[in-house]
């Protein structure tokens, strides 16, 4: 198995199901990073999560629940064939951390990709962030 030296087995960590991580996932844990709120990054087949809390059930995950008590976090849906990164979820209790992280994401996500949140529950939050990034595109 390859050893990634942004892996640091703390604050960013790897699935065990994960062999092999395209760059995609790099270059977003280590945009996520730099936000202090999101001190738990997961990288999984598919995905990444950032949280500011781990869940409880021993798996060490990081937590991102829409509208959770405390909680700053976001789930990204990576489809590394079609070039797609999808806004799952996203919560922040600290204001401003929402916006932070869709900054970090947009920075680290190359040009020849493209950004989508499917489902927009968010009141308004997401067509501010389509105004700021037009290369966000919400359906």
């Amino acid at each position: 198995m390859a050893k990634y030296a942004f892996l640091d087995g703390e604050r960013i960590r790897k699935a065990h199901s994960v062999r092999r991580i395209d760059p995609i996932y790099q270059d977003l844990a280590m945009g996520l990073a730099r936000i202090p709120e999101l001190r738990h990054i997961k990288i999984f087949p598919e995905r990444l999560t950032a949280s500011n809390v781990l869940s409880q059930d021993g798996k060490k995950n990081p937590v991102v629940k829409i509208g959770g008590d405390g909680l700053v976090g976001v789930e990204l849906l990576i489809d590394a064939s079609t070039k797609v990164v999808q806004f799952y979820a996203l919560t922040s209790a600290v204001k401003g951390c929402g916006r932070k992280m869709v900054q970090a994401v947009v920075a680290a996500t190359p040009e020849d990709r493209h950004l989508a949140v499917v489902f927009d529950s968010s009141g308004g939050f997401w067509r501010k962030m389509m105004a700021e990034n037009p290369r966000i595109i919400v359906f």
